[in-house]
């Protein structure tokens, strides 16, 4: 099959989104021949290099076409964007045709042509009033909208929820070689970003009362973090390609969103329908995972199944948990059996397959 990708991205942004694109356009072409669609690219793209930083595993490339030829980050940008691809995808046939802009989805709609919509946070602004007060989310050339979690669908006004998709995000199951290096624990890790509302300054507060564990955070820093305990240590920004190693030598993960939280939109709190790329790392390195107990999280987390979850963003309850899994309260052999065992659950062949599927049944009905 032809698959059509479009995307508001650079190949050069080390955001969740970018690494979300190209790991569906990766699993993608394993069986199909994919485009990706973005505004702007270098001249020349060196894919090895890429392939290599997100661990790709398909053994096919894809190709990745620029619209603009001009990189700039302003409304008229996307709008033109938008009204580029869909110009472009009117005169050419795809089987499938999916995008991550919304300004895209919008134009696509306008010319009549039928898309899969994915959608990852709430709306604002000129997409909010498209989607929503214009009603486009509910077309009939929205073939499905995919969400994230069903936590986000709940924020927005679907007439029919069989036009809708929950797909969680996903892992490669195959870059995690399960390890455990000794019963003891010592090494308690953060990967991610540390955006507002992340856990940053609670992960700190944390390692002021544990002093016994060695606390690691990787990320890349948007200004310094003063008074941090000897015990902490800031890593800075790493590779994708280089999370596994970094999850492999950890004995405990943490994932402390707080019930406000900002991601790439510095306006949107993403909190409640986040699913953190991090988590489905997190599980498929099969070490113990400690989260916050939010609701889009907690579609794919169980307490004392495959991770252990903390009701409130408070310091005290964190190091209680801690401590409890120091003490041996848990049976963390079960956990991070279920950990594992709840990634291959969520991997991205799995997610690329649901929605081929569902676009085949679809096609037979005439749509």
């Amino acid at each position: 099959m032809k698959i059509k990708y479009i995307a508001e991205t650079l190949l050069t942004n080390k955001s969740a989104y970018t690494h979300h694109v190209l790991k569906m356009c990766d699993a993608f072409s394993k069986k199909n021949d994919v485009c990706l669609i973005i505004p702007w690219k270098e001249k020349k793209i060196n894919f090895l290099k890429i392939k290599k930083q997100f661990l790709f595993t398909s053994k096919k490339k894809f190709l990745i076409k620029d619209i603009l030829k001009f990189k700039l980050s302003n409304f008229i940008y996307r709008i033109l964007f938008g009204f580029k691809v869909a110009k472009d995808i009117k005169k050419k046939h795809y089987d499938i045709i999916i995008t991550r802009s919304i300004v895209s989805s919008f134009f696509l709609t306008v010319y009549k042509i039928k898309h899969f919509l994915e959608i990852h946070s709430e709306l604002r602004g000129f997409s909010k009033f498209a989607m929503i007060n214009l009603n486009f989310i509910n077309s009939k050339y929205v073939l499905k909208v995919i969400f994230i979690s069903k936590a986000l669908r709940k924020k927005f006004l679907i007439v029919n929820k069989k036009n809708t998709l929950i797909l969680h995000d996903a892992v490669d199951t195959k870059n995690f070689n399960y390890k455990i290096k000794s019963k003891r624990i010592k090494n308690v890790t953060y990967v991610g970003s540390f955006y507002k509302g992340k856990g940053i300054e609670l992960i700190i507060d944390i390692a002021r009362n544990l002093r016994n564990l060695n606390f690691n955070l990787y990320g890349e820093l948007k200004k310094d973090i003063k008074n941090i305990p000897s015990n902490v240590k800031l890593h800075g920004y790493v590779d994708y390609r280089e999370v596994t190693n970094v999850l492999n030598q950890s004995d405990i993960l943490l994932l402390p969103s707080a019930n406000f939280q900002l991601g790439r939109s510095s306006s949107v709190n993403i909190a409640n329908y986040n699913s953190p790329l991090k988590m489905f790392d997190y599980l498929a390195s099969g070490k113990i995972l400690v989260s916050s107990r939010l609701e889009g999280i907690c579609e794919v987390l169980k307490h004392n199944y495959n991770s252990l979850l903390v009701k409130e963003h408070e310091c005290r309850m964190w190091v209680k948990c801690l401590n409890d899994v120091l003490n041996n309260k848990y049976n963390l052999k079960k956990l991070r059996k279920n950990s594992i065992k709840t990634s291959y659950k969520f991997t991205w062949e799995k997610r690329i397959n649901k929605i081929i599927e569902v676009h085949k049944k679809m096609k037979r009905t005439n749509y």
